[in-house]
Formats: C-alpha cells, structure tokens, sequence
C-alpha cells in the first residue's frame, strides 16, 4: 500500500459517512450482547412449566438493530439541522456584508462623480461671465474630484487583487529603517503643509530582511498618510521601530483624537473610518483593509491601539525571516 492510498484511506476514515458505519457496527454488537443478555436471564429465570417470555416477541437483534438506528438518525437529523441553520446564518451574514458593501461603494463613487459633473456644468453655465480666477477653482476641484475617483479605483483593484490572491510578491533582503527613512521623506512636505512634524527613531540598527519592499512602502504611504489626516495642526508624528525576538515592530503614532475602543478591529474593515473623524479629511476607508492583507502576506500581523496620554498607534509586526518554503508558497498561492 503506497502512501497516496494511505493518505486516501485516512481522509476517508475522517469522513461522516465512516463515522455512521462505525456508529451502526456499534449498536449492532450493542444489540447482539443484550439479546444473548436476556436470553441468560430467561434461562435462569424460566419457571417448570417452561414458559416462554412474552418479550421474546418483541426483543430481537433486528428489531433492536433498528429502533437504535432509527434514534440515532433522529440525533444525526438534529446536528444536521443545526448546521444547516449555521450555515444558513452564516449566508444571511455574507449577503448582509455584500449589500453594505455595495452600497459604500456606490456612495464612494457617486461623490466625486457628482462633483465632477457639478463643477463642470458650473463652468458651462457661466463660461462666458465668470472671471478666469473662477473658472480655474472649478477645474482644480474637478481634478481634485478626479484625483479621488481614480484613488478609491485603484484601492479597490488592489484590494480585490490581494483578497482574491492574483497579486505577485517579490520577496527580497531588504533594510526597513531605510524604507521608512525614504517614505519619511517623501511625507515632509505634505506634513509641513499641516503644519506637522514626523519623527523618526530606530530604537536600533536592523540588517537586512526578508519583505517585498514595494509592499511594505505601500502599508507604510498608507499608515502615514492616515495619522497626517487625523492629526492636529502643530502636531508631531512619530515612526518607531524595534526588534522583537525574531521579528520587527513598526509603530506610527500621531496626537489625534483617538480610536474609540470598540473600533479598533472593525477600522481594518473596508470602508469603515473612526467615527472620531471630525477633521473632514475624508479617505476610502480603503487603505487599512490593503494593509492588513500585505502584512498578513508577510506572516504578520497589524493592529491599533490607542496611547497612554493623547492620539492612536498603528503598529505592524513582520518576521525578520521567512523560510524558503514559506516564500514559495507565498509566492505561487499569490502569482496571477
């Protein structure tokens, strides 16, 4: 017997189907000792006049054979119809989360589709009268209408592409104090227009390590861009990193409002914002749900809390390693 056949014959032996076999063997070699059980007893028991039991009419393997198969298929109807009721919740839950779904992103699409098309028919109308300065604002705030659209277009393709695994990580040696130093960078100015500041600390210097470094880039653009949003003019950003046995931890803190403790979880959700979000600043809600599936490429995990004293922290932990088999299996289960 190779070892495909025992692999087959030990997934079967796991089946429902095996288990009932086994069940009803039970209760047969259950049934065959009570009747030679009440046989004994009659024996001893029987009077001179060898008078027969009256229950020997009805005591049989077979008939008892039956009456427990009969019981134990209502049990297995019983566990069946709780499953099926399960499964059923679980079908109600699913189409539940698809409508609400749907219609956040219907109503992400139709705003700055609506004020493409108000500003552009403002413009139209008043063409002719309207000072340039005027004619100007419209088209910047139908590009900024426009910058949004092919935002929330491109979140969505990226995390459809992620969710359904058709995606391609190039997971390579890579220095991560690095990639945050030039994401960094990249942030200053947005960062200065708030009149922000974003510091950076490497509790300690950290070699290469395995990551696909565009990815990580991304969930970096995203958790910075986040606490920007969601931050005080005057304020300070921190990015913090440090070693954790065989991992490394990345935290982004900012002095916001912070994240009400029931929504910790559910802001990894598409399309959910902490309700705290009074600055306007907007979003897809789009951007955390991409990086909780890039860190989980990783074999990580990505979580939020809020500090001690004022503001939120976004941390996310990836190993300093992954092993070669790891990798493989990344790379072919996400290859397109």
């Amino acid at each position: 017997m190779n070892s495909k056949t025992i692999s087959t014959y030990k997934d079967w032996m796991k089946t429902t189907a095996f288990k009932d076999f086994v069940a009803v063997g039970v209760i047969a070699f259950q049934a065959i000792v009570l009747v030679e059980v009440l046989d004994l007893g009659k024996t001893l028991t029987e009077t001179a006049a060898q008078k027969a039991w009256p229950i020997d009419k009805f005591i049989t393997v077979p008939m008892i054979i039956a009456l427990a198969i009969a019981f134990y298929a209502q049990g297995r109807l019983k566990e069946r119809t709780i499953d099926l009721q399960e499964a059923k919740k679980m079908a109600e839950a699913a189409n539940n989360a698809k409508s609400i779904f749907l219609s956040n992103v219907s109503h992400e699409l139709r705003t700055p589709m609506h004020g493409i098309l108000s500003f552009a028919s403002f413009g139209i109308k008043k063409h002719a009268t309207a000072n340039p300065d005027k004619i100007l604002d419209y088209f910047q705030k139908i590009r900024q209408s426009g910058e949004t659209l092919l935002t929330l277009l491109n979140d969505l393709l990226d995390l459809a592409k992620l969710e359904s695994g058709k995606i391609t990580y190039k997971f390579r040696p890579a220095n991560l104090n690095s990639l945050i130093d030039i994401v960094k960078e990249e942030y200053n100015s947005l960062a200065l227009e708030h009149n922000l500041t974003i510091r950076c600390e490497h509790l300690e210097a950290n070699g290469k390590i395995t990551l696909d470094a565009d990815k990580i880039r991304q969930v970096l653009h995203n958790l910075l861009n986040n606490a920007i949003k969601f931050s005080p003019e005057g304020g300070t950003i921190d990015v913090i990193s440090f070693k954790k046995a065989d991992s490394i931890v990345v935290s982004i803190r900012d002095q916001g409002t912070g994240i009400p403790g029931n929504e910790l979880e559910s802001i990894f959700d598409k399309f959910v914002q902490s309700s705290k979000n009074k600055t306007g600043a907007g979003g897809t809600g789009l951007g955390l749900p991409i990086c909780r599936e890039i860190i989980a490429a990783h074999k990580g995990r990505i979580w939020a809390e809020n500090n001690p004293d004022i503001g939120a922290n976004l941390s996310f932990e990836i190993p300093l390693s992954l092993e070669a088999k790891e990798q493989e299996e990344v790379l072919v289960g996400s290859a397109s």
